[in-house]
């Protein structure tokens, strides 16, 4: 439309480009990120059924977006040097068209090495050792694949989260969440952006850079004070 409209300019067909001078619609305002603190996480993963408690604990600690975790199989947990690790090289998000999981790469394209947390280390193992080849290493309660729609079915997100006092709370609040707790154990701006897969350091800069760094609230509590004025007379009046 745009060359049609540049052509016909050109072509003195109009004299000018009316829709130049339309200001463009604003973008929604994005939603702020929202992260659980360690004992939220604890008590919402406790309240969850028990096929549900694995998922819960693995994105509120691995940051893994819901389609990577979907996706998983026990085929992609690896021994690294560092221990127990899980390659994320695919994702399965849910169709919109069909509901059902579509395969394929990552948002960014790119495969990444997660480390498994330690509290989930029990629990991976038992997969490996147990589950058949192929199997998903955070199977729903029928070993199919989870997606988005029938694990908040079934571990009843909404009424869960409202239950232990965290109404509001999203799925995707978790992979922040899982951020936030990173930061909080001394992860650098390379290793968050690592784990979460993040295309650039500026990304995870631009999402959580505030965690980083104290300076804005040192620099505040250092700022001179000044002690306050005794109303007058005439004030008190």
């Amino acid at each position: 439309m745009h060359k049609l409209t540049v052509g016909a300019v050109r072509d003195r067909r109009i004299s000018v480009i009316v829709a130049r001078s339309i200001p463009l619609p604003k973008g929604t305002t994005k939603r702020e990120p929202h992260w659980l603190r360690a004992e939220q996480l604890g008590k919402l993963a406790d309240a969850m059924p028990p096929n549900c408690r694995p998922v819960v604990l693995f994105l509120g600690l691995a940051g893994c977006r819901f389609s990577e975790m979907c996706a998983l199989r026990v085929d992609d947990v690896v021994q690294t040097p560092h221990g127990l690790g899980v390659r994320i090289h695919r994702a399965a998000p849910q169709s919109k068209r069909t509901s059902g999981a579509i395969f394929g790469p990552t948002k960014t394209h790119q495969t990444r090495t997660v480390p498994v947390p330690p509290t989930l280390e029990t629990y991976v193992r038992d997969r490996i050792e147990n589950a058949p080849s192929g199997s998903y290493l955070f199977p729903s309660p029928t070993g199919a694949i989870w997606t988005n729609t029938n694990f908040r079915v079934r571990s009843r997100w909404t009424e869960t989260t409202q239950s232990v006092g965290l109404a509001g709370t999203t799925i995707h609040d978790l992979r922040h969440t899982a951020a936030s707790l990173l930061i909080a154990a001394g992860a650098d701006v390379k290793a968050v952006q690592m784990i979460l897969g993040h295309a650039t350091a500026t990304m995870t800069m631009d999402l959580y850079g505030h965690l980083f760094s104290e300076a804005p609230r040192v620099a505040m509590e250092r700022m001179p004070m000044f002690p306050e004025k005794p109303a007058s007379r005439g004030d008190r009046e």
